[in-house]
Formats: C-alpha cells, structure tokens, sequence
C-alpha cells in the first residue's frame, strides 16, 4: 500500500468495500494452531488498508481519516480514528520545515511564526488555551470580563491579552473585512505570511442555542473563513453566568455541556462537509 497512486480518498474507497464485503461481524476467531483460509488474508487485506489510512499524510490524508471517522462502518473504533488523526497530525505540524526567518524567530522566541493555515490553527488553540488557564489565576480578570454585556468591549479584552501573547509571531487586527464588507471579531495574522486566524466572538448570555450554532457555519466559515489564507477559525463562546438553552431540534432546555456538545457535533459536520480540511 506504499505505492502513491492509492491516495487517501482511493484507500478510503477501498476500505469501505472491504468492510461491505468483509464485515466485522463475520470475522473468524481461532484458538490455538490453525491454517489461514481465504478468510483470514480477507480480513488481514482490510487490516492493511486500515493501516495504510493510518499512515496517510497531509491535509487529504487527515480529510480521509476524519470522513473515515464520521462513516457508520467505522463505528466500531471511531475513537481510535479520531485519536490517530490528532495524534499523526500534530506531528506533522511539528515537523513543518523552518525557513531561515522562521528559524531565527523560534531561536529568539521560542515559536516560529505561522506559514501554513494548520501552523496558524495551532497557534490559535494554544492562546485560546492560555485564556482559559488566564482566568483560573489568583490576578484573573474573570469578575471584570463577566460585566461586559457588549461584544464589542468584550473584544477588545480578548484583543489586548491576545496581543500580549503574540511573543512577536503575529499582530491582532480587529478591523478586517470580509467579501461582503462585514467586520470580523478578532484575527490574529502571521508576521511571516498572509495566513491568519479568524475568531467568532459571541458572548452567550443573551444567544440561543440555534444562533450559536448557525453562526459556526454561516458566519464564521462562509463569510471569515472563505479566503484561501484563512482557514483556521474558532467560535469563541463566553458566559458570566448558569443558564440553559432550548435546544434547536428536541425543543428541550440543555445546559452548558450539552451546548458544547451540540457546537461540537455542527463543527465535525461542517468540517465533513468541506471535505474535513478546514
């Protein structure tokens, strides 16, 4: 399966029918000695296929791992699809080869500024992170930021501690537009390439449910995210309180967790969608 003409959407094809044909369910199980049969190289040809998606690289190999993931034949070991894909990914980020400018910039800093749309998703998840990890400190400002009942001041928080952790791989702008003249929240551009992340800012206190999930799809990915340079985005969700949310389809009241599931499931569907590469 190391020949490059079975490229990840021909393995994924491949492994679909081999699940057809040769399903779990009738798998031979043996005990002690035996003779491999026509069976056994059956199920061992749909295991290398596994394999081989496994090891597929790049941004169609990671698609196919997700589509693979999302596929009702696959059930059985979604979670470990999900697993390895994160896993093979974030290695191959790490192993992204550094020009010369980016060199210097993670000799001086530490990091290197962003050249790819998947090197500026990382560094966006990681200060996202480092916002949640800010507001458990003993000098938070979660009393302060849990007062603001205006998205915009709200932006302007996050903008300003964004930008203190730039460590000087990217700038923070808040007054880009998109094709139709709409004004983004938050975007944070590499200093090395016209790559950026897009940030969807919706305080939740006063949004539905169904307008927080629309909107990933919407507004985030259809207006912010349609650039080639631009497909990295997050929908940064805050609360300064408990409440509850109706659901958009089961008409039933869900809390916090619950609208975190909701967001995440619309995520992987709009990611399948788009062919998972966003």
């Amino acid at each position: 399966m190391g020949d490059e003409r079975f490229t990840p959407q021909l393995l994924l094809r491949l492994l679909r029918l081999a699940y057809r044909h040769v399903r779990i369910q009738d798998d031979a199980h043996h005990e002690g000695s035996y003779s491999p049969d026509t069976r056994d190289d059956a199920e061992q040809a749909r295991n290398s296929i596994v394999t081989a998606l496994f090891n597929s690289k790049g941004e169609e190999g990671l698609a196919a791992k997700l589509e693979m993931a999302a596929d009702p034949l696959c059930a059985h070991f979604k979670d470990r699809i999900l697993a390895v894909a994160e896993e093979s990914w974030a290695q191959e980020i790490d192993a992204e080869a550094f020009d010369e400018a980016q060199t210097i910039a993670l000799d001086r800093s530490g990091e290197a500024p962003a050249s790819t749309n998947e090197a500026m998703f990382a560094i966006m998840k990681d200060r996202l992170s480092d916002l949640d990890d800010l507001l458990l400190r003993d000098a938070s400002p979660r009393e302060a930021w849990a007062g603001i009942s205006d998205e915009r001041v709200m932006r302007r928080e996050i903008s300003r501690e964004l930008s203190h952790a730039a460590n000087s791989i990217y700038t923070v702008d808040q007054e880009a537009v998109t094709a139709d003249e709409k004004e983004t929240d938050i975007r944070l551009r590499s200093v090395l390439s016209k790559h950026e992340a897009v940030i969807e800012l919706k305080l939740g206190d006063r949004r539905t449910a169904t307008d927080l999930r629309d909107t990933i799809e919407n507004q985030l990915v259809r207006k912010y995210m349609a650039a080639e340079y631009s497909k990295a985005g997050a929908l940064l969700v805050t609360l300064a309180k408990d409440r509850q949310w109706q659901h958009p389809d089961e008409k039933r009241m869900i809390k916090a967790d619950e609208l975190l599931s909701l967001l995440t499931a619309e995520v992987d569907r709009v990611q399948q969608a788009l062919g998972g590469g966003t």
